[in-house]
């Protein structure tokens, strides 16, 4: 077996979009994900991954770059014309060590 010098950690995050529908009003859907995150992901100054709270702050420095469709599944009436999504916000439930 080939030993990975990768410093690999699990972040269990969620997603919440916020949207109006013109016929239910607005709504919020919650969209839960992990990601093996690691320091080989390209952050612009990034702390060291040493413990958990420096990897959370990574991976939300991270994060903010993305297109949110690049980080979890939209909802499915994402792109329809009548839903007006805004802002999504995202937070970090867990960051385990592997």
């Amino acid at each position: 077996m080939q030993q990975s010098n990768r410093n690999d950690w699990n972040v269990r995050f969620e997603v919440t979009f916020y949207g109006n529908d013109p016929n239910k009003g607005s709504f919020r859907e919650i969209k839960e994900d992990n990601i093996v995150f690691n320091d080989e992901f390209e952050i612009e100054n990034k702390l060291p991954f040493n413990n958990a709270a420096n990897v959370e702050i990574n991976f939300l420095i991270w994060v903010d770059t993305l297109p949110i469709e690049n980080l979890t599944k939209l909802p499915h009436d994402y792109k329809d014309r009548k839903i007006k999504y805004d802002k999504e916000s995202i937070e970090v439930l867990e960051v385990k060590k592997l």
